[in-house]
């Protein structure tokens, strides 16, 4: 399997908006009510608001490719929230990585996490860091086998209600 990892246009705005749709939906429906999940995606995955994030220079969205067939994506993003234990560090959060239903278990993930990883390192940043949903265990484990740790939490608001995200790094340097 080859695997094509590549900067998100705004000309990719539409599958974007598919794969993130698609992706959170598998991931997250079964866990909350459909009003819930239809707030989330309405508000985050517009194609308004995807490609406001596309032209946002804090922002870099990967898409990833099993040969020409679209598998997953990933968004990284600085500069919009601060953990306080990440004070003083130049840091980089994976805000999003998701990768299709009929892809799991190919490393694609691990793929997008390694991208990831080099990306940052190259731009200069000493920890990349996530927030991931507490009983989202296959994720937690993912992370945690791709080296991060956990360092604090956070609430996630999806829909009208608050959930709980383990914070999780790792350090580049």
């Amino acid at each position: 399997m080859t695997v094509i990892i590549k900067p998100a246009a705004a000309a990719d705005v539409l599958l974007l908006q598919q794969l993130s749709i698609d992706t959170f939906t598998d991931t997250y429906g079964v866990y909350n009510t459909p009003e819930n999940m239809r707030l989330f995606i309405e508000k985050h995955y517009s194609t308004l608001q995807l490609l406001h994030e596309l032209a946002d220079n804090a922002v870099q969205y990967y898409l990833a490719f099993n040969g020409k067939v679209p598998a997953g994506y990933m968004k990284l993003r600085t500069g919009a929230e601060n953990p306080p234990a990440l004070n003083g560090q130049k840091h980089i959060e994976i805000e999003r990585i998701y990768v299709l239903p009929a892809f799991k278990g190919q490393k694609i993930g691990k793929q997008l996490i390694e991208h990831a990883c080099r990306v940052a390192t190259q731009q200069g940043y000493q920890v990349i860091w996530l927030g991931v949903w507490e009983e989202n265990k296959n994720a937690c484990a993912f992370y945690n086998k791709q080296g991060f740790v956990v360092f604090g939490e956070h609430a996630f608001v999806l829909g009208t209600e608050a959930q709980r995200d383990w914070l999780m790094k790792k350090d580049l340097q």
